[in-house]
């Protein structure tokens, strides 16, 4: 196969085709010889086979028992981020068995970078050729740039980081205070991944209390940058102090959409710290250089996060020991100041009992001496005041022994005087009681009449029809039973 320029266009003019009003009788085709003369005119238009650039969409692998075989469209995806508009121009591609196994050849000997999947952009060889069976213009793939997918993949990084530091984006999160002790940690990843199993052991061996909230987002593909991203954004409206963005490793192209611009403007304007691990070591994507701290795999992520709480626990430890030593240093210091006081104390203090010993000694000698003159001058006191007492009392008892006599003599003479006139007030009690005494009431006529309750019957409207009445006379008690209810009168004229 040959070019005669850098962009690898065929050498050929386009052949003219066959217009059936060349003919002087227009000619009815069949539809087989109509796809035969299209399959010709096609071949002898492109007789070599060419070079197209454009996305892979759509593919998906047919295995038979002559082998597998690649389908896909090639197409010119229309400009923006908008991934539901539709493409510009579309190509269908087949790549049989044999051309196949000579792609993937080229593709391992490229270092295994690229793989053919969808979104992937590429750079591929082939022959046109007109399906007639089915009426399609397609192209046989025979062969693949992998050079053209890798510089388009890393022109596009560089163009998107001087982007997104000239808009100050690319060093945002880096700016962000990390958490001293990250144990609420958001995840984001493929659930069920190695790389989910990878973080998760490591953190789980670790034995420290993390709390891990998993978001489930597709990390290859078309749709991974908008899964990823919607997955950052829900778990910074949770509470948690960082999150990991992890994926195993892979191909450029797997990995490729951690280099696109939605990812790596969610992870700059999240208000949370984000950690990744993408990839394998030698892996580096525009994610990891937008977050706030990248690690080479997902198992170095979640020992970097482990090593942070590990770090933290160190210079915590070595602050109480710090703490503890300086507090024994203290300690043996204050102890020794006060064994060296207690000597000043007990020195001073065994003078002091001395001094205190000597003036002690003299004032008890003064004492004594004071204390025998104080009481012979007391007794001489106490004795010459037993003796005025003493005469004063006698002389006091005389005078109250002639005021009790004259006393009783005043008693003797007025004391019949006195029970002869409470025994006449006594006789004219005891006339008031008998007058007053209820026999003697009852003995005159009189009568209580009372209830069978008890109650005092003092006027008709006291008894009732069928009442029982107890009346008391002079001998005993009479009962009788109300048969009409008797009427109020008025008091006697």
């Amino acid at each position: 196969m040959t070019w005669d320029s850098p962009d690898h266009r065929p050498t050929e003019k386009p052949l003219t085709l066959w217009d059936p009003r060349d003919d002087e009788v227009a000619t009815t085709w069949s539809v087989s010889e109509l796809g035969e003369a299209l399959t010709a005119a096609v071949r002898k238009a492109f007789p070599h086979e060419v070079w197209v650039r454009g996305e892979i969409r759509n593919l998906n692998r047919s295995t038979t028992d002559r082998g597998t075989s690649v389908y896909f469209d090639l197409v010119e995806p229309a400009p923006g981020p908008d991934l539901s508009r539709p493409a510009i121009a579309t190509l269908p591609v087949v790549l049989f068995d044999k051309a196949r196994r000579r792609v993937n050849t080229q593709l391992r000997e490229a270092g295994g970078a690229v793989r053919m999947e969808n979104g992937t952009e590429v750079r591929i060889g082939g022959r046109i050729d007109f399906w007639a069976p089915r009426g399609r213009l397609q192209l046989l793939m025979s062969e693949i740039d992998p050079a053209f997918t890798l510089g388009r993949l890393a022109a596009d990084r560089e163009r998107l980081l001087r982007q997104l530091d000239a808009e100050g984006l690319l060093h945002r999160q880096k700016r962000l205070p990390l958490p001293v002790v990250p144990l609420r940690i958001g995840l984001v990843t493929s659930v069920g991944s190695a790389a989910e199993h990878d973080v998760i052991d490591e953190l789980r061996r670790s034995a420290i209390g993390f709390r891990v909230q998993r978001v489930d987002a597709r990390v290859q593909g078309r749709e991974a940058p908008r899964s990823v991203a919607a997955a950052l954004r829900l778990l910074a409206g949770r509470e948690v102090d960082l999150i990991l963005l992890v994926r195993g490793g892979g191909s450029a192209t797997d990995l490729a959409a951690f280099d696109s611009e939605l990812i790596a403007r969610t992870i700059a304007q999240l208000p949370v710290p984000v950690v990744t691990g993408i990839g394998h070591d030698v892996d580096h994507s525009v994610a990891d250089e937008v977050a706030h701290t990248s690690y080479k795999t997902p198992t170095a992520t979640a020992q970097g996060l482990v090593g942070i709480v590990r770090e933290y626990e160190a210079r915590l430890l070595a602050t109480w020991a710090a703490i503890v030593v300086t507090a024994q240093r203290s300690v043996q210091t204050q102890a020794e100041r006060l064994h060296t006081c207690a000597r000043h104390v007990a020195v001073a203090t065994r003078q002091g009992l001395w001094a205190a010993d000597g003036v002690l000694t003299t004032n008890a000698g003064r004492l004594r001496r004071s204390t025998d003159l104080a009481l012979d001058r007391a007794a001489r006191h106490l004795a010459r005041s037993s003796a005025q007492v003493e005469a004063g009392a006698r002389i006091h008892l005389r005078g109250h022994e002639a005021e009790l006599a004259a006393a009783a003599a005043r008693v003797r003479k007025r004391a019949p005087q006195v029970i002869d006139a409470e025994q006449r007030h006594l006789d004219g009690l005891d006339v008031q009681v008998r007058a007053f005494d209820p026999e003697r009431t009852l003995a005159r006529g009189w009568s209580i009449t009372r209830t069978a309750a008890g109650r005092l019957v003092r006027s008709p409207s006291d008894a009732r029809v069928g009442d029982m009445l107890l009346t008391t006379v002079a001998g005993g008690r009479v009962t009788s039973v109300v048969q009409q209810q008797p009427e109020e009168q008025g008091p006697p004229p």
